[in-house]
């Protein structure tokens, strides 16, 4: 009982951290305007993720969660330079001699 009365809340403080993080998202990129619209379609969402195939709703959420790193890698790739500038700048220091050693 203790058990799935504590999956029950992580599956409720899951989702309820995950439409506010999204809604946070949208107006950031939209504006305000688009926060409705986003909590409609983010129920919406809910009730086809929870009744579609167990397999289905994994393999569409393994996609999106793999497309979300194309942003990321993308500005790994551009920033790349400042990194490396910024790496040597550090590693050349004398005061970090010692450091280097180790």
């Amino acid at each position: 009982m203790v058990v799935a009365v504590g999956l029950t809340l992580f599956a409720l403080s899951t989702v309820l951290s995950w439409g506010l993080y999204g809604t946070r998202c949208a107006e950031f990129l939209f504006g305000t305007k688009i926060i409705k619209p986003y909590q409609v379609l983010f129920c919406l969402f809910m009730v086809v993720g929870a009744t579609m195939q167990l397999q289905l709703a994994w393999d569409i959420a393994d996609t999106l969660n793999g497309l979300m790193a194309i942003p990321n890698l993308v500005a790994l790739l551009l920033l790349s330079p400042v990194v490396f500038k910024l790496v040597k700048e550090y590693f050349s220091d004398p005061a970090r001699e010692l450091e280097k050693r180790k």
